[in-house]
C-alpha cells in the first residue's frame, strides 16, 4: 500500500502506511516485546507452577552437565522430551530461564503487535495538520506531473469511501491580508 501510494504521489498515504508497517511490525515491536516477556517471565515465576516442554537436546546445549539434573537425558535413545520449571531467577539453571521466557514470548508478540497498531493509529488521528500539509504537497506534485484525481490519485478515503471529495485549502497567497492573522490569532487560542 505504500508503495502504490508513493508512485501515485500520495505522499500523506504513503506516510501512513510507512508508520504503520515500521512501528507496527519492524522496529517498535522487538523493544516493546522484550519488555512485555521479561515482565511475564516473572509473573510466570511468581506463580510458580509453570512447565514448558523441551528437547534433551535443547537443554543439554546449554551445558553438557545439565544432563546430570534431568536423568530422562542421560542414556536415552534419540532425543526424549522433558519438564522443565519455568523460573526467570535461574536460581536452579539457565534452562528455566529458557522455559520462563519461552512460555511468556508468543503473549508478548502478541500484545506489542497490538499497542504498536493501536498507537500508530492514534498518532496518525492526532496528526491531522501534516496529513493535511502532506496532502497538499501531493496536489502540487500531482498537478506538475499531470495526475487526474489531484489529490486523490492514491488510496485516499474520499476515493474509495463516502468520504466528502478533497479540496485542496486556500494558499496563503490568495488569502486576504488580515485574513492570515485571523487564523493565526485563532489557532493560539486553541494552543492556549
Amino acid at each position: 500500500m505504500a508503495y502504490y501510494n508513493i508512485k501515485r504521489l500520495q505522499i500523506d498515504q504513503h506516510r501512513a502506511w510507512m508508520l504503520r508497517a515500521m512501528l507496527t511490525f519492524h522496529l517498535g515491536t522487538i523493544i516493546t516485546t522484550r519488555l512485555l516477556f521479561l515482565i511475564a517471565g516473572n509473573i510466570i515465576s511468581d506463580v510458580g507452577s509453570y512447565y514448558q516442554i523441551q528437547t534433551c537436546d535443547e537443554v543439554c546445549f546449554l551445558s553438557p552437565r545439565l544432563a546430570l539434573k534431568y536423568p530422562e537425558c542421560r542414556n536415552a535413545t534419540g532425543n526424549p522430551s522433558i519438564f522443565v520449571k519455568a523460573d526467570f531467577s535461574g536460581k536452579n539453571g539457565p534452562e528455566e530461564i529458557g522455559a520462563a521466557i519461552g512460555l511468556s514470548f508468543g503473549m508478548s508478540i502478541w500484545y506489542a503487535i497490538a499497542i504498536h497498531m493501536i498507537g500508530v493509529e492514534i498518532h496518525l488521528r492526532l496528526t491531522p495538520a501534516e496529513e493535511q500539509r502532506l496532502r497538499t504537497v501531493s496536489y502540487e506534485r500531482q498537478l506538475e506531473t499531470g495526475y487526474r484525481n489531484l489529490g486523490s490519485a492514491g488510496l485516499t478515503v474520499d476515493r474509495w469511501g463516502d468520504a466528502l471529495a478533497w479540496k485542496p485549502a486556500p494558499s496563503a497567497s490568495a488569502a486576504s491580508p488580515g485574513e492570515g492573522d485571523k487564523l493565526r490569532s485563532d489557532s493560539n487560542n486553541l494552543i492556549r
